[in-house]
């Protein structure tokens, strides 16, 4: 029989735990190298790649981590290492593209590194300036030529072909601090969360014009599409608060309040309920319809990144039921 899983990276307790959805019982944890942080799956949904940032937020002055780490996810175990290579340090925005190939950007180096086989390993098939400051999250297109690289220094966006260095960077003003970001499923439009500006902005992948602008106070951090509800949705940090957004005018409708600071969150299949990872260390079921917090379930430190996926109940990762030290 299938499960539903939430795989959920918890940052300050250097690890990815399996919980199960419906109980909110912890099954297994993956240690991982200290401060890990953003993931991503391939097409099938087998493999994770975690980038090991290595420092325990943006601020930090250290040097960090170098590596992406590959998880097989029903066997529960790491199974390979790539290195970004010499000088490319703080991994963070970590994703792949439709094609299978794999991007890790660099925080440190203001560059992507890609993968066209991540699977068969080694160094990078090429690494590509962003064309901006402190490279933080990125979007990708699904045929892999076009990256939009959210950028915390230089506060803009900048538009980039990963498969061709010669290519200038387009730099887009977004406001201070860019951070989430959110490529439609039709690619024609990006949102960007800017942090410090409190604000979402809608930009014309056609003509990097910026279409739409609305406040959303308390710190937007991340954003994510509802489009069965036709709606956005904000993590605000620092406002304790969800917002919801009409997909099309950006328009706030809703502001959904919370008793401690949202981090990220990520939907079940059905698209009836979102996780919320809270910086009370626990995890927040929210209702998508009634906007209720209808469960809660504690993790390890500082739950952040996650995603739902599919088991089989004798899975190795689960089919114990006990959580690994």
């Amino acid at each position: 029989m299938a499960r539903q899983i939430l795989l959920l990276i918890e940052k300050s307790a250097h690890c990815l735990s399996y919980y199960d959805t419906g109980s909110g019982t912890r099954l297994h944890s993956v240690p991982l190298p200290d401060y890990p942080h953003e993931f991503t799956l391939d097409d099938r949904r087998a493999m994770a790649w975690i980038g090991h940032y290595g420092v325990a937020n943006s601020g930090s002055a250290d040097r960090g981590g170098h590596e992406v780490l590959a998880l097989d996810i029903a066997g529960g175990r790491i199974t390979g290492r790539l290195s970004l290579g010499k000088g490319l340090n703080r991994p963070h925005g970590v994703g792949m593209d439709g094609r299978g190939r794999l991007y890790a950007l660099s925080e440190g180096a203001g560059r992507i590194a890609v993968w066209d086989d991540p699977g068969r390993g080694g160094a990078p098939d090429r690494t590509v300036p962003v064309g901006g400051e402190k490279p933080h999250l990125f979007a990708v297109t699904a045929d892999g030529r076009r990256c939009y690289s959210t950028n915390l220094g230089s506060n803009d966006v900048t538009v980039f072909d990963p498969r061709d260095p010669g290519v200038t960077p387009v730099s887009i003003r977004t406001g201070d601090k860019p951070e989430g970001r959110l490529l439609r499923a039709d690619e024609k439009m990006l949102f960007v969360t800017n942090r410090i500006s409190e604000t979402v902005v809608a930009i014309d992948t056609a003509t990097f014009e910026i279409l739409a602008r609305e406040s959303v106070s308390g710190d937007p951090v991340r954003i994510f599409h509802d489009p069965g509800r036709g709606r956005l949705m904000t993590i605000d940090y620092l406002g304790k608060t969800i917002s919801l957004l009409d997909d099309r005018s950006l328009k706030i409708s809703r502001r959904v309040a919370l008793d401690s600071r949202p981090i990220s969150m990520s939907f079940d299949h059905g698209m009836r309920r979102a996780f919320v990872s809270m910086d009370s260390d626990e995890i927040h079921v929210l209702d998508l319809d009634a906007l209720t917090v209808t469960q809660r379930f504690a993790t390890f430190r500082e739950p952040d990144v996650s995603v739902i996926v599919t088991l089989d109940e004798q899975a190795e990762a689960v089919a114990g039921g006990s959580p690994a030290a």
